[in-house]
C-alpha cells in the first residue's frame, strides 16, 4: 500500500485542495501500488472510505481535482464526441497518482532528497491555470519512466486524450428529463436503477440521449406485434447498445385504412388520454 505516497501527496496538495477532493486523492494514493503508483480501487469503496453520499459525488470530486491540475483518472480512449473516456460498462476505472514536486522523495538508497537544493519542503498547489500539477516537470522522479496511459503532464496519451475540464461529460437536468422520456417510451421498461445506470454509462461514453430515445421509439414500433417475452428489457437493451440498430422509419400521420361496409361497421376512434395512461401503467 502507498502509505509513503499518501504522506508525500498530503504535503504536495497544499491548502487549495480541501474537503472531499482531498480525501479522495489521499485514499487513492493510500491504495496505490508503491512502485507503479496505480490503483484499481472501486468508486464504491472510495465513497465508503471518504463518507461520500454515492459514487456520483466521488466522480464529481475527481473532475474537480482534474480541473485543479490533479488528474488521477487514466483515460482509456475517446467517445464519439471526442471527449476522453475513463470507464465503460464492464471495465473498472483505473487511477494513477500524478507526479508532483516540492516534497522530500526517497531515493533508491532510501535517503530522502530535498527539492530545490536542500531547501525545506513546502506544500505547492497548481497555480496560474496550469494543466498539470507541476508545470515544466519532465518526469515523476529522476530516472523514472511513465507507464502507458500515464496521466503525467509529459505523457503524449494524456495530452491527446485529455481536454479542458469543461469538456468532461456530465449528466445535466435536460439529460435527466430525456431519460424520463426514454423510460416512458421504451416498450419494456424494467428495473429502474439498472436502466438508469446503463443509460448514464452510455451517455457518458458519448451517446446522444435524444438519439437513444428515438431509437427506443423505433424499437417499440418494431416489437409491436411480438410476444412480450421476446422484447428486450430496457437495461439489457442499453448494455447491448441496441440503440445503434437500424430501424424502419417511424410511421407518421394517420394509418392507411381500408373502407369497410356493413351495418356493424364502427369508424375508428382514438382512445381517450386517461384510458391510454391507465393501460400503460402511468
Amino acid at each position: 500500500m502507498g502509505y509513503e505516497l499518501r504522506r508525500q501527496l498530503r504535503e504536495a496538495l497544499g491548502p487549495d485542495i480541501t474537503g472531499l477532493q482531498r480525501a479522495v486523492a489521499l485514499e487513492i494514493a493510500d491504495d496505490a501500488n508503491d512502485d507503479t503508483k496505480e490503483s484499481w480501487v472501486k468508486l464504491e469503496d472510495l465513497a465508503r472510505w471518504t463518507g461520500a453520499k454515492d459514487t456520483s459525488v466521488v466522480r464529481n470530486a475527481l473532475k474537480r481535482l482534474a480541473a485543479a491540475g490533479w488528474e488521477f483518472r487514466v483515460p482509456i480512449g475517446k467517445g464519439k464526441d471526442g471527449r476522453a473516456m475513463y470507464a465503460v460498462p464492464g471495465r473498472r476505472m483505473t487511477f494513477l497518482v500524478p507526479p508532483f514536486e516540492g516534497v522530500a522523495v526517497a531515493t533508491p538508497k532510501g535517503e530522502p532528497t530535498l527539492p530545490h537544493g536542500g531547501a525545506p519542503a513546502t506544500p505547492q498547489a497548481p497555480q496560474g491555470g496550469a494543466t498539470a500539477p507541476s508545470e515544466g516537470a519532465t518526469a515523476p522522479s529522476e530516472g523514472a519512466v511513465a507507464p502507458p496511459f500515464s496521466s503525467a503532464p509529459h505523457s503524449p496519451q494524456e495530452e491527446e486524450a485529455s481536454s479542458a475540464p469543461s469538456a468532461v461529460r456530465e449528466i445535466s437536468d435536460a439529460d435527466k428529463v430525456e431519460f424520463g422520456n426514454f423510460w416512458g417510451l421504451f416498450p419494456k421498461s424494467q428495473n429502474f436503477d439498472k436502466t438508469r445506470d446503463a443509460w448514464t454509462a452510455e451517455v457518458l461514453a458519448g451517446a446522444d440521449p435524444k438519439e437513444i430515445t428515438a431509437a427506443a421509439v423505433a424499437y417499440a414500433h418494431d416489437q409491436a406485434g411480438n410476444d412480450w417475452q421476446f422484447v428486450k428489457s430496457s437495461a439489457g437493451w442499453l448494455r447491448d447498445k441496441r440503440y445503434l440498430d437500424k430501424h424502419a422509419p417511424t410511421p407518421t400521420g394517420k394509418p392507411n385504412l381500408k373502407a369497410v361496409k356493413g351495418s356493424g361497421h364502427r369508424p375508428f376512434q382514438a382512445p381517450e388520454a386517461h384510458v391510454y395512461h391507465q393501460q400503460k401503467g402511468f
